[in-house]
């Protein structure tokens, strides 16, 4: 008589049990479907004010960003055209031949010379073609390097620097936009010592300020000369200026 009794009571457990289970279930899913119905209900929405305003509103964006990018390509074709104005800051497109890059450089040699006395180093920096070439891949930055030493030193004639004792080329580098493989414009930067005195100083700096290539001072030291045959007042300066230009296929 007990065993019939436990019997029942553990079957009653299990069913409850069970019930319960699938009222949690029952629970579940009703939820799950309240959530999707809202869901539903919230694209429908959507989709009906998409239908009423039709492609009107993207078509007005589209408009607006186009817009704002023609603003900006005219924005930055002023910016390059008041930068690199003149035909000196702009990447040559026709090198030449490397075989003739010394001709030119003894060229240029001869115009500084014949300009005034200022003294300096012969080989304008470029010691290791005295008895090599640039190889063409190399050529179009050696001649616009050439380019920036004759407009330098003509900024120091003009500033009666009396000597350029030193002119050193650092690294090449191009500078490249945001996110891009796009050449903006390429640095090219020179090491340049010099004798000079304080009024020479000011007024190199003035005129390379104005030259017609893009220069920068990028660094600049200064000190009292102290060398036999100086007199109170030289001094020794050494630059590095760096002549922004832009590349050839931007001109």
């Amino acid at each position: 008589m007990q065993k019939g009794l436990n019997e029942s009571t553990t079957t009653k457990i299990v069913l409850g049990v069970i019930i319960a289970i699938s009222f949690l279930f029952l629970g579940i899913a009703a939820y799950k479907r309240n959530v999707a119905s809202n869901a539903l209900a919230q694209k429908r929405q959507e989709l009906m004010v998409y239908n009423n305003g039709g492609l009107k509103p993207l078509r007005v964006e589209k408009s607006r960003l186009e817009k704002e990018l023609k603003f900006l390509q005219s924005s930055c074709k002023d910016i390059s055209d008041l930068l690199f104005a003149k035909p000196a800051s702009k990447m040559t497109k026709e090198v030449g031949d490397p075989l003739k890059f010394k001709e030119e450089l003894y060229r240029v040699q001869v115009r500084i010379k014949e300009n005034g006395s200022m003294a300096f180093p012969f080989w304008l920096g470029f010691d290791r073609y005295e008895h090599d070439i640039p190889n063409s891949s190399d050529l179009p930055n050696r001649i616009k390097q050439l380019d920036t030493i004759e407009e330098i030193c003509k900024a120091a004639l003009a500033s009666k620097i009396p000597e350029i004792s030193g002119i050193e080329f650092l690294e090449v580098k191009k500078i490249f936009a945001d996110n891009s493989k796009e050449t903006l414009y390429v640095d090219l930067p020179v090491k340049i010592s010099i004798k000079c005195n304080n009024n020479n100083l000011i007024n190199f700096m003035q005129k390379i300020s104005v030259a017609d290539l893009l220069f920068r001072v990028d660094s600049l030291k200064v000190k009292i000369d102290e060398e036999d045959g100086t007199v109170e007042g030289d001094l020794k300066a050494e630059f590095v200026i760096i002549a922004s230009v832009l590349p050839a296929d931007k001109i």
